[in-house]
């Protein structure tokens, strides 16, 4: 698992001529970093006296938050793996119908999964910017723009997840899974957004 390794080594290894870790894994790393910083903020909350009337709102948020962060970081290496899946698919030779029948079911399954995972991504992504969302009140306002960073950098992840999902769905032949794929992803990009942009432009005023 890549989170077990320097991120030194994730860093070159992504700049390398490598076809792994790429996009997806980069998205799943923004996520999990977002979700570190809304959990940051949520453990300087807790155990403060000034904040002792929403304690244990944001012990909730924070179990939440720790959840998510676990989430996204066990996709990173999911990611890796959906794509090195295509790649053997797509080295399935043609030399006959039933090989090439057989390259085809492979290939359209291996990228199914390469859409399912960033698709993970982006969902989880979505509500970690509703908990940047919740916590934003009741946090320290000291942290708030950890806070603003945080939903950035979830913000960001989904963005980057979803295209992702896109180029696998322009290659799958199955047109029900790929319209179900597109609804809930342009339902959430667009919530994604609006809330994103909702919590920023409070910090914001906080700050001012």
């Amino acid at each position: 698992m890549y989170l077990n390794r320097p991120l030194r080594e994730f860093i070159e290894e992504t700049s390398s001529k490598t076809p792994t870790p790429g996009g997806g894994s980069v998205a799943a790393l923004a996520g999990c970093l977002g979700a570190s910083l809304i959990c940051m903020v949520a453990n300087f909350t807790i155990g403060n006296k000034k904040y002792k009337d929403v304690e244990e709102d944001v012990k909730d948020i924070l179990k939440e938050a720790e959840e998510l962060k676990s989430r996204l970081s066990e996709l990173i290496s999911e990611d890796i793996q959906a794509y090195e899946e295509v790649l053997r698919a797509t080295k399935i030779p043609k030399d006959n119908k039933e090989m090439r029948e057989k390259r085809f079911f492979t290939l359209q399954k291996a990228l199914k999964n390469a859409a399912i995972v960033p698709h993970k991504t982006a969902y989880s992504c979505f509500q970690l910017i509703k908990l940047a969302r919740k916590l934003s009140p009741k946090a320290n306002p000291n942290l708030i723009t950890d806070i603003g960073v945080g939903v950035l950098f979830a913000e960001a992840a989904l963005q980057s997840a979803a295209i992702n999902v896109e180029i696998n769905l322009a290659f799958i032949k199955d047109e029900k899974f790929n319209t179900g794929r597109k609804e809930e992803l342009s339902l959430i990009l667009a919530h994604g957004e609006k809330i994103k942009n909702e919590v920023i432009e409070k910090i914001k005023k906080k700050i001012q």
